[in-house]
């Protein structure tokens, strides 16, 4: 496996601009209103260009991926090109869904890698392959063989020309990551899609919006403060699917008034 299998697409701003008039993207102005709150809503959002702003909103619509809770990141490069790249934690929740697993790291040895590259393997051993990892080692082998065979692996790799630029000068990593914790999040990428396959888009859609059964949608997340933790986002807009699904209040205004009253008269006794 190299590292050409990770999901990232450089789109050249100069010569690919979004294209506006393909329906399947959605209308002009649903295309630039999404893209105006990605870049006031989401980490990083703000150093995007109007223009690479909406080709990430045209990604976004056209996968039904949710681009507010990371199943999308986009980022411009060294050189100015927009990247977009899938998200891992989508691929990360189909994957225990369909079969729960325990995750390894090593780093990869310098001599498998380009000079001053990082590299990191990911072993992954799937909840139903520890029979036969205990099989293994009932006959005999040590445990770091039956592993090995019982697992699978994937490697990911951070090249210097990604951490440098031409005139050697230090590029910074995407905000709260370092370049190891990107090696060994495509690691992760690369092994999991050994181990278990890759999930087709009507799963990504399905699962993009789902949280705890319940399912959300766009407006639920777009009146997130800007800079709140993903784990945060997700229960903000859980909390608004709920109250946005809820059935309404058969009860007359009366009924509402008084059983709010015997509400705030019980407090008070409790007081």
């Amino acid at each position: 496996m190299t590292e050409q299998t990770a999901k990232e697409t450089a789109i050249a701003p100069a010569t690919v601009k979004p294209d506006l008039s393909m329906t399947q993207y959605g209308s002009r102005q649903d295309v630039e209103a999404l893209a105006r709150r990605i870049q006031s809503l989401l980490p990083g959002g703000s150093k995007l260009s109007l223009e690479h702003a909406m080709a990430a909103a045209q990604y976004a619509i056209l996968t039904d991926a949710n681009i507010f809770r990371g199943e999308i990141y986009a980022w411009d490069d060294k050189h100015g090109n927009l990247v977009l790249d899938d998200g891992y934690k989508i691929l990360v929740r189909w994957a225990k869904d369909k079969c729960p697993y325990s995750e390894k790291y090593e780093p990869m040895d310098a001599s498998e890698l380009p000079d001053g590259a990082i590299g990191m393997r990911c072993w992954i051993l799937r909840d139903d392959a520890r029979p036969l990892m205990a099989q293994l080692i009932q006959a005999g082998a040590p445990w770091c063989e039956a592993f090995e065979i019982a697992a699978t692996y994937g490697i990911g790799v951070v090249r210097r020309e990604d951490m440098f630029t031409r005139d050697g000068q230090p590029i910074q990593p995407p905000k709260t990551w370092t370049w190891q914790t990107r090696a060994e999040t495509r690691a992760l990428k690369n092994a999991l899609n050994r181990s278990h396959g890759a999930p087709s888009p009507r799963e990504i859609a399905a699962m993009s919006w789902d949280i705890n059964g319940t399912r959300t949608i766009q407006a639920d997340w777009e009146d997130c403060p800007p800079g709140l933790p993903a784990e945060a986002r997700e229960r903000l807009a859980e909390q608004k699917a709920a109250a946005r699904l809820a059935p309404p209040d058969q009860r007359a205004p009366a009924e509402i008034l008084a059983a709010g009253n015997g509400l705030l008269h019980q407090s008070e006794l409790e007081i």
